[in-house]
């Protein structure tokens, strides 16, 4: 039982950043509306939101990479090819949605440069899923 909470567990970790800026996107309206926000800190923070969904979208495609390797499944050699340049332009987009997220003004804030973190952290780590021999 304890290692189905693990399990659980890394799974809420791995979804987090996910979960984090879908409610980001949904909050964004409600939350411009209620304050009066400069114009340039919004367009900061939508760019930040941009970046930073893309490069959960590469993330989120090497952590299906990796369940597809753990059962041993094959994608085709196109779309490892893809993956990986997107994990590297998405390694310069979470740098950039690290600092919008600074400069903008929006909801959760504080919780999306974490999560950006995380993803950042994971996309420098984990790259490069061609290996060439």
């Amino acid at each position: 039982m304890l290692h189905d909470l693990g399990v659980w567990l890394a799974g809420l970790i791995l979804l987090s950043p996910i979960l984090l800026f879908g409610l980001a996107w949904t909050k964004i309206n409600r939350f411009y509306q209620s304050r009066q926000v400069q114009r340039r800190q919004k367009l900061f923070y939508l760019v930040a939101l941009v970046a930073g969904s893309v490069s959960t979208l590469a993330y989120l495609g090497y952590w299906s990479w990796r369940v597809c390797q753990m059962y041993h499944g094959t994608l085709p050699f196109i779309a490892l090819l893809t993956l990986e340049r997107l994990i590297y332009v998405s390694r310069v987009l979470s740098m950039a949605a690290i600092a919008s997220l600074l400069i903008g003004r929006g909801p959760y804030r504080i919780l999306l440069v974490l999560a950006t973190l995380w993803v950042m952290f994971q996309l420098w780590m984990h790259g490069g899923i061609i290996h060439w021999a």
